[in-house]
């Protein structure tokens, strides 16, 4: 007597369910993303261009290789504001953003290698790690902006197409274009599931189910 192989059948409802839930799952992943990234692109585009800020931290666009091979042209930086207090107190071996000239809008972020104490203030020497010489002159402690703490990799060169207003655009609508595209894709899936009644192995049209198990 012969048996036939057992196989594991799985409706295809389970599949559907399974589709719409990793579906879902992707669809709130590109929502959040998309909004983490407007939020940054509208803050920063409101902030003066001189000085990014977004979430109460300053974002600063490299725009030369002074600071090689910590910082490189391109990478987006960002920092630590300082209160007047702490501007008094950095030490050296920190990377700091200063007004250049101080009061400016312009700005230079630099290591700090030395501080002087004249008449009662406090300055800073600086130098950038791929200059050959130090800055002059001393910058004062009132001139300092932010304490850098990390940065992007080239992520400046992103934040300046962000600001792009088709590229914002584009941000804002894709998850918008992805909600109204969830139901009309489910849809298109339904009406394109062919019928399959005929197929039914109970229906006694299908000369395959005529074929009992072999009796030897």
């Amino acid at each position: 007597m012969t048996a036939a192989a057992a196989t594991l059948y799985v409706p295809r409802s389970a599949w559907r369910r399974a589709g719409s839930v990793l579906g879902t799952l992707v669809t709130v992943v590109i929502i959040m993303v998309a909004a983490v990234v407007v939020v940054v692109a509208v803050a920063t585009r409101l902030s003066s261009k001189a000085q990014y800020t977004a979430f109460g931290h300053p974002i600063l666009v490299v725009l030369s290789g002074s600071m090689s091979p910590t910082i490189k042209t391109g990478d987006l930086i960002f920092e630590d504001g300082l209160s007047a207090l702490q501007k008094q107190h950095l030490q050296v071996g920190q990377i700091v953003t200063f007004a250049d000239p101080p009061g400016s809008q312009t700005t230079v972020t630099h290591r700090i290698i030395k501080v002087l104490h004249q008449h009662g203030r406090v300055f800073y020497v600086t130098k950038g790690d791929a200059n050959p010489s130090a800055d002059t002159p001393p910058r004062p402690a009132a001139a300092a902006i932010g304490r850098y703490v990390g940065k992007i990799p080239r992520g400046g060169y992103f934040l300046t197409n962000l600001h792009k207003p088709i590229v914002l655009g584009l941000l804002l609508a894709a998850p918008l274009l992805w909600l109204v595209g969830a139901p009309l894709r489910r849809w298109a899936r339904e009406d394109d599931e062919p019928d399959k009644s005929g197929d039914d192995p109970e229906s006694g049209d299908d000369p395959e189910s005529s074929k009992g198990v072999g009796m030897h």
